[in-house]
């Protein structure tokens, strides 16, 4: 999905010259994988390279998630800070620009933008929570019935024994 609000022009920056700059703030979305939009604010600095345009970035994005112990559902906020660098595919005045070039590099496309949709996905996706919380302190759901023991008194038969591990429980009742 093309987000319009992380599609910079970049020709002018480009024409100016090796430490040309311009600053930008960010305030749009990002659809994630689920389908979901997340929103996107921050600030974006753009210089001027030899080989093209290095990004800074500083943005957060807020985006919905699960809690890991109890299925609750939650809002987080992701904080990413990048530095990198796109590479120029065509000089300012159209022409192919020719070499070597990282397969795995970000690019400026042939209309001279540049998109940041990709590198914000990429860095949200290292910048993730791996077991979201809705609070520090949660207590999960109970392993037998599924009861959130966060909502208060818990009245299910903890002593259950799951029946693959019946046999361990009788040798226990042995001793």
């Amino acid at each position: 999905m093309l987000n319009e609000a992380m599609i910079f022009n970049v020709a002018g920056l480009l024409q100016e010259g090796i430490g040309a700059t311009r600053e930008y703030d960010l305030d749009g979305a990002i659809q994630g994988e689920d389908g979901v939009s997340e929103a996107v604010s921050g600030d974006v600095e753009l210089l001027c390279t030899q080989a093209g345009v290095l990004v800074r970035a500083h943005l957060r994005l807020v985006e919905p998630e699960t809690c890991s112990r109890c299925a609750a559902p939650l809002t987080e906020t992701v904080k990413i800070e990048f530095e990198e660098e796109f590479i120029a595919t065509f000089d300012a005045a159209g022409h192919p620009i020719s070499g070597p070039r990282d397969d795995d590099a970000f690019l400026i496309d042939s209309r001279h933008t540049l998109d940041l949709t990709e590198a914000v996905r990429q860095y949200r996706e290292a910048s993730r929570e791996m077991a979201p919380l809705c609070r520090p302190d949660c207590k999960g759901l109970c392993a037998n019935c599924g009861a959130d023991l966060n909502v208060g008194d818990h009245a299910c038969d903890a002593e259950t024994v799951d029946n693959r591990w019946a046999a361990l429980a009788a040798l226990k009742g042995n001793n």
